[in-house]
């Protein structure tokens, strides 16, 4: 189910992209671009079992769909890995010496912006609905019969895998800014700031944990 889910996803947006970029009669002009920056992920979980906040390099690709002058469609899938465990209850994110499981994240997000320009600036406020795959195996160096809160480490990293999916915790609802500067007519170079808000630590009662907060660079062609 879950590679089906992945699948679907991204076949969406590659249909999405495909079919905007060849609608020229609605003159709907799409451009790709690069990213790499970095996430710092709330986490208020008691330090003493868990991870300070962890940060991540990440990076990863999108494109910018011009709807109008004014709305665009913003597509974009990243990219970082991370290390976790089980505590008995939840998956909390690991310092290296405490991981029982590593996780493959990938944040998929379609959200709307809104432009305004000035001169070879362009401002992008917008908002929109982010789906967090997250696949987790067991850690190199950590054997399948290594303790562990379900009994064995086997049974922890399967716990987590099974954690990611439950409770809308793969749902983040989103807002970002992106300022971008046209530095030749096929060209543009810029900043980006996303703040993601977990819906299932919202459904938990846990307020702002999980929360990913997002900055980068991005290179538009």
């Amino acid at each position: 189910m879950k590679r089906f889910f992945l699948i679907a996803v991204l076949f969406s947006m590659g249909a999405l992209c495909s079919a905007q970029s060849e609608n020229d009669s609605k003159k709907i002009s799409v451009s790709p671009y690069a990213n790499l920056g970095f996430n710092i992920i709330v986490n208020t979980a008691s330090k003493e079992k868990s991870a300070p906040t962890p940060v991540n390099f990440a990076g990863g690709m999108g494109a910018i769909i011009d709807i109008t002058d004014f709305i665009t469609l913003e597509p974009r899938l990243d990219f970082w890995a991370m290390y976790y465990l089980f505590d008995g209850k939840d998956a909390l994110p690991a310092e290296i010496e405490q991981r029982t499981a590593s996780v493959l994240c990938f944040m998929l997000d379609v959200p709307v912006g809104f432009n305004f320009r000035k001169g070879n600036h362009t401002f992008t406020p917008g908002a929109g609905l982010g789906i967090l795959m997250r696949f987790a195996f067991l850690s190199s160096g950590v054997k399948p019969d290594d303790h562990g809160a379900t009994g064995s480490a086997q049974g922890d990293a399967e716990k987590i895998a099974s954690w990611f999916w439950g409770k809308g915790r793969f749902l983040y609802p989103e807002v970002f800014f992106a300022w971008d500067y046209r530095i030749s007519e096929k060209l543009r170079a810029g900043l980006t700031a996303r703040i993601y808000l977990s819906l299932g630590s919202i459904i938990d009662g846990k307020g702002l944990d999980a929360t990913i907060i997002n900055l980068s660079t991005r290179f538009v062609f």
